[in-house]
């Protein structure tokens, strides 16, 4: 049997391979994601395998390597190592000399790891294949480009540090039965000065040169991934993103359109409320399966007798966070919006019979403006992109009583990160000085 398993994942990339038997992993998903791959793992019964292949040096990619090394025997680990000229942390900010280094650190150490249990194979120029069963991967970008540029004088990037380490993931390309796989990792298409790199996506489906079945878009389908030229040569049939799906609609309309006219039938596939496992036929056709689906989120509004014990929580919530200290003083960046007068509602979010968040908003009906007052999830529940199918069930409730438009004011970093990754856009200061963002 061949199939491809894409795993449960938000911003992050897990993918089992399996070949009659065998079995391959393409990234590792973050740190918090071992046991969740190990129980998957275990479910299916796998004890070994044949090899592990990190796509690039991305915490979301490589996290969990170090944990599956010391829980599966591994015949080889393939690894893109870094390269110390990543220009971004990860965080939205320029990576400091000090980040670099403690990356090149840890790059070091999980090689470390992988070589005193396993073969460790660098990937680098001249690195052509990786196998499995029925699985002949041609990989792409296997080059250092960031070093490349970097070094080579005739490169107009001579010296200089641009670029992130997405520039230098490979991709991977295999057929089973006639039907393509193209797993993209976080390769780009940005198009660069030295023609080397440039548009790299565009290069590797130039190199493809034919339609493919099953398509991994690069980089969770976010920002100048492919062209119109990309799309035309491969036209997936399905293709599996690693995001949420209110992120791909709100954000990334232009990818996710791109792909849906693609061909006739082109399907989009997001995994964030569900992994898929595909089955490549004897034929070559494809079919799937969900696993591993969410649980649904539902809403509990609280009554008025109910506040008290909602207000605790807050305070708890804000020491928690440090975002008030214990004798109530707030810090800055508490979403310390007015919330009195009429039109204000307070909310539990549950899962499975338990309160994993809650959230306080007032909505004008006039004006159709949905103030969020407080909005969190509880410690133990915020992982795998609790958050955002929190905020997705909230918007839904919200707009059948009226909300056209939705704000929040902070001014923590994170918090405006989480924000605009639906799709809220900065809107001024708010009163209290802080600033404010809006979703219409």
């Amino acid at each position: 049997m061949n199939r491809i398993h894409f795993l449960r994942a938000c911003w992050s990339d897990i993918i089992l391979v399996e070949s009659d038997g065998e079995f391959g992993l393409i990234d590792t998903g973050f740190a918090g994601d071992s046991e969740r791959i190990s129980a998957y793992l275990d479910a299916l019964g796998i004890a070994r395998l044949e090899w592990i292949l990190i796509t690039h040096f991305h915490k979301d990619h490589y996290g969990s390597l170090e944990a599956l090394l010391k829980r599966y025997p591994v015949g080889t680990v393939y690894m893109k190592k870094f390269s110390g000229l990543n220009i971004s942390d990860g965080s939205g900010h320029k990576a400091s000399s000090e980040f670099n280094e403690a990356e090149l650190a840890n790059c070091e150490s999980m090689c470390a790891s992988a070589r005193s249990v396993s073969e460790l194979v660098v990937i680098s120029k001249g690195f052509e294949r990786v196998r499995l069963g029925a699985f002949d991967f041609r990989v792409f970008g296997a080059s250092d480009a960031l070093k490349e540029m970097y070094g080579d004088p005739d490169s107009p990037y001579f010296g200089q540090i641009r670029f992130g380490e997405n520039t230098n993931s490979v991709a991977l390309y295999a057929e089973v039965n006639g039907t393509g796989i193209y797993l993209g990792g976080d390769a780009n298409d940005e198009t660069l000065d030295d023609p080397r790199f440039s548009r790299a996506n565009t290069q590797y489906a130039r190199a493809v040169g034919k339609p493919v079945g099953l398509y991994k878009v690069p980089h969770h389908g976010c920002g100048n991934i492919f062209g119109d030229e990309t799309i035309s040569i491969l036209r997936p049939l399905y293709s599996v993103v690693t995001n949420w799906e209110a992120t791909l609609n709100r954000r990334f309309t232009a990818n996710r359109d791109r792909l849906l006219a693609a061909r006739p039938g082109a399907k989009v596939l997001c995994t964030d409320k569900c992994g898929y496992v595909f089955t490549i036929g004897q034929d070559g056709q494809l079919s799937f399966d969900e696993i591993d689906r969410v649980p649904d989120i539902t809403l509990e509004e609280i009554p008025t007798e109910g506040m008290e014990e909602f207000r605790k929580l807050r305070m708890d919530h804000l020491c928690e966070d440090e975002m008030i200290s214990a004798d109530g003083t707030e810090q800055a960046g508490v979403e310390n919006a007015d919330l009195s007068g009429s039109g204000v509602h307070a909310l539990y979010f549950i899962r499975e019979g338990l309160k994993i968040g809650a959230a306080c908003y007032r909505l004008d009906t006039e004006s159709g403006e949905c103030l969020i007052g407080d909005f969190w999830v509880f410690r133990p529940f915020r992982s795998h992109g609790a958050g955002h199918f929190c905020f997705e069930k909230l918007e839904k409730h919200c707009r059948v009583a009226g909300a056209a438009a939705f704000c929040v004011q902070s001014d923590k970093p994170a918090v405006i990160r989480f924000w605009k990754a639906f799709g809220f856009a900065e809107d001024g200061i708010a009163d209290g000085n802080l600033p404010r963002l809006r979703l219409s």
